[in-house]
């Protein structure tokens, strides 16, 4: 009896682990806004001039019908970066890949972007789907 315990236990065990593992397999949930980074070229931290871009690739599911506008902003000392430049958004719908640049165009000192804000909105941008920030480290110099 006392063996037949340890394997029904260990049944137990191995079905909820798998349960968990499979909970966590990164599939993105279809009934979910998303903006996922997985791309930063140059890697944070880097140095780079005035005007160079930092290209951030992204995965997005939008779940609204009529689709959202999806930004990403450069972030210094917690307002927007001086003279920053972004890749502004038409309307998107359902899932894809998008490729966006930031930079700052010029400046008497280095300035550095600490933060990216990473948004989506609506198409009328009166409401928020998506609002966060991640921290990064990209100077930009002369």
């Amino acid at each position: 009896m006392k063996t037949f315990k340890i394997i029904l236990f260990s049944l137990f065990l191995f079905l909820l682990s798998s349960t968990l593992y499979n909970c966590g397999d990164g599939d993105e949930d279809p009934g979910k806004n998303s903006m996922d980074i997985f791309l930063m070229n140059p890697e944070s931290p880097s140095t780079l001039k005035f005007d160079d871009f930092v290209v951030i690739t992204y995965n997005y599911n939008i779940v609204s019908e009529d689709g959202a506008r999806m930004w990403i902003i450069p972030y210094t000392d917690g307002d927007e970066s001086p003279e920053y430049l972004y890749s502004s958004s038409k309307v998107y719908t359902g899932s894809g890949t998008r490729e966006v640049g930031i930079s700052i165009k010029s400046g008497d000192n280095p300035i550095t972007v600490d933060q990216i804000k990473v948004t989506m909105v609506d198409p009328d941008q009166t409401e928020t789907y998506i609002e966060r920030f991640e921290t990064v480290d990209y100077t930009f110099e002369n």
